[in-house]
């Protein structure tokens, strides 16, 4: 069955480096070294990208409930004796281990108690504690910013944040906040950062800011010298699919003297290509729940969305009728299931586009944008346990066309 996945994001929508729509969109901001680097050669073209963050709009941050600056942690009752070990073991001394546990500390809440810890020595927990703690606190829903943390894949804090609005002082506090898992830095402590804001407006940048997301900015590279008929084939799925819509204006910039690319958006598909770098807004609440990575995955090709794949049984009834299993190398289209080993749920889904570049929406909330990202961010993301995998899934008009170019 499929699982949604989570995380969180979301800004402007743009078709190119440079494209901003309207004041309720704002321009991705750009890395602290915006570097452009090739993608590796293959049919789709010579790519060209480079990284940029996102943060959620304005708009969307002032009519946003801010979280309490009072940090929380909350157990199930059910397990309020095995804290004290748990405690210990992350290396916290016995007189905090005592304060934390004593029922003058604990709110009990039907089946969840709520602990309170002191600020002076959450602030100066040490990310080795964080690590065996964090983890355990993840393991409940009340525990928002446990469960879906600030995640900071291939940059360092200061890297993540040096075009951010915030002060130097705030970023060293994340950092010192931060700890490590897997090959990722992982930050939780969004409550314990806003009591170090100065004003009301400075608390709502910290906010923002802890939307964050890097995700990458692509451009097809096309000169007289280029395949035109072999990147037509890979964008159009070897059948044909929106080869009418994307041929045009490739021929067209290739036979163009000064023009030398053209923003991969413009050869996605239209829904993809509308909410790609934006976040949801309300009118995608209008069935209840907001899209996540399946309802994104399998939508990809849709004019207009589905709105049944919202339905994770449903969704899983279209992947098993419309498309058939695959193994690398993929090609574009190919949905990726991340799964679990053990239970063959997917807990996440990404399209893939080409070289290691996929389109994936992070988590079911208002704050996941529609991103690019690469393969392996997203592994450090939703594989850090150990315990899945990435199976492919393709379109089976596509399998079947390809099998049938084979044999011929």
């Amino acid at each position: 069955m499929l699982t949604p996945g989570s995380i969180h994001g979301q800004i402007t929508r743009a078709e190119d480096l440079n494209l901003i729509l309207d004041n309720q969109r704002e321009a991705p901001v750009p890395a602290p070294r915006p570097s452009v680097q090739d993608a590796r050669p293959g049919p789709w073209g010579k790519l060209k990208y480079v990284y940029v963050y996102l943060e959620a709009p304005h708009q969307l941050i002032e009519n946003f409930p801010l979280p309490s600056p009072t940090p929380n942690w909350a157990f199930p009752v059910s397990v309020l004796p095995s804290l004290p070990k748990l405690f210990a073991d992350a290396g916290l001394q016995q007189p905090l281990i005592d304060f934390l546990v004593s029922e003058d500390n604990i709110i009990r809440d039907g089946a969840m108690a709520y602990i309170k810890p002191p600020l002076p020595q959450l602030e100066e927990m040490s990310p080795e504690s964080r690590a065996v703690i964090y983890p355990e606190l993840a393991k409940y829903p009340e525990n928002a910013y446990h469960v879906d943390p600030v995640i900071i894949t291939g940059a360092t804090v200061e890297e993540w944040y040096a075009t951010s609005k915030l002060r130097p002082e705030l970023i060293a506090k994340i950092k010192k906040f931060s700890y490590e898992r897997s090959d990722t830095i992982v930050f939780s402590d969004i409550p314990l950062l806003l009591n170090y804001a100065q004003s009301d407006t400075e608390a709502r940048t910290i906010f923002k800011a802890c939307t964050r997301t890097r995700t990458i900015m692509v451009r097809l590279q096309l000169d007289k010298a280029s395949d035109a008929e072999q990147i037509l084939e890979y964008w159009s799925l070897g059948i044909g699919l929106r080869r009418k819509d994307i041929e045009p204006i490739l021929n067209s910039i290739i036979e163009t003297d000064g023009i030398e690319d053209i923003g991969l958006s413009h050869l996605l598909p239209a829904l993809a290509r509308k909410l790609i770098y934006t976040y949801p807004g309300p009118e995608l609440a209008r069935h209840g729940t907001l899209p996540d990575c399946h309802w994104t995955s399998l939508n990809f090709f849709n004019y207009e969305p589905h709105e049944y794949l919202l339905d994770t049984n449903l969704a899983t009834s279209r992947v098993l009728e419309q498309f058939e299993p695959v193994n690398e190398p993929f090609r574009y289209g190919d949905i990726l299931f991340f799964l679990d080993n053990d239970t063959g749920d997917a807990f996440h889904s990404s399209v893939y586009l080409a070289d290691d570049l996929v389109y994936t929406k992070n988590g079911r909330n208002i704050l996941s944008p529609w991103v690019i990202m690469k393969i392996d961010d997203i592994r450090k993301i939703y594989l850090f346990r150990g315990n899945g995998r990435i199976q492919g899934f393709r379109r089976r008009d596509v399998e079947k066309a390809a099998e049938k170019k084979t044999s011929e």
